[in-house]
């Protein structure tokens, strides 16, 4: 999340460990307002749980994220991955296996192209998750219909994640990117559509806060009359995280038809 000082830059695509975008700007911890956005964790050979990106749960056993998360994953030799839906996973002192429930299996957009092209993933989970009401996914051309009547500029998009701080840079220690695991929020405001991908405007000078190292497949939710959607899960954004986050929409027909087989899971 977007902390009030400058920030240096580092190599865009990379996680809290090597991949993946975290939040920046203004954060507010989320406490339990996003209770279906979650962690998603990798297992260390000492058993204990790293956070690599953020997710969202979209079905009782569906959990979305991004493909550069989960093809990372996969390139470690690891097909399960676990989910953590703790606000404060980070602080807890217990993070190994046991302090999730949650574990299932990595399904990759089979689209997917790097960096970031298709950049839709999910983890379908071995049981379904009790108590937590699943994500609504935005509906086919959620997006272009608010750009047909003129409604994205002023359109709010919140963001939510588990990443890190804006990257600070610390006399006589160099740039760093505060980390603590905890569920944040923040708000962007529109900047480009494309086909593929919405551009968000993050910059704190103009009142915005967004994305950035840490948060990759986390949520982008609008509000809308009947509650609301994810619009996009996060993909990219510039290097020090200033600026715009973008992010791969789940309202295209080929996000759709790769989500709907899993949506449809019992």
């Amino acid at each position: 999340m977007k902390l009030r000082a400058l920030v240096a830059a580092i190599v865009l695509g990379l996680a809290v460990t090597t991949v993946a975008l975290a939040q920046t700007g203004d954060a507010q911890p989320d406490g339990n307002a996003h209770p279906n956005v979650g962690a998603l964790l990798a297992p260390r050979a000492d058993g204990s749980l790293r956070i690599i990106c953020t997710g969202t749960l979209v079905s009782p056993r569906v959990f979305l994220t991004a493909a550069h998360c989960t093809s990372f994953m996969q390139s470690l030799g690891l097909e399960r991955a676990y989910v953590t839906f703790d606000p404060n996973f980070g602080l807890n002192a217990d993070r190994t296996i046991k302090a999730t429930p949650y574990v299932g299996t990595i399904h990759t957009n089979p689209h997917y192209k790097e960096p970031y092209r298709y950049d839709t993933a999910v983890v379908v989970l071995d049981q379904a998750v009790q108590g937590i009401a699943p994500a609504r996914i935005a509906p086919l051309g959620f997006l272009d219909g608010l750009k047909t009547t003129r409604a994205l500029e002023g359109t709010s998009f919140l963001n939510v994640g588990y990443g890190s701080a804006e990257q600070l840079v610390v006399p006589r220690t160099g740039p760093t990117f505060p980390f603590d695991g905890i569920r944040k929020w923040t708000v962007s405001q529109f900047s480009a559509l494309d086909p593929m991908v919405v551009h968000l405007d993050q910059n704190l000078f103009r009142g915005n806060s967004g994305t950035g190292y840490g948060d990759s497949g986390g949520p982008t939710f609008v509000s809308t009359a009947g509650g609301p959607v994810v619009i996009s899960v996060v993909s990219s954004g510039d290097v020090p995280c200033y600026a715009t986050s973008t992010n791969t929409r789940v309202d295209t027909e080929e996000a759709q038809a790769f989500l709907a087989p899993y949506l449809a899971l019992r």
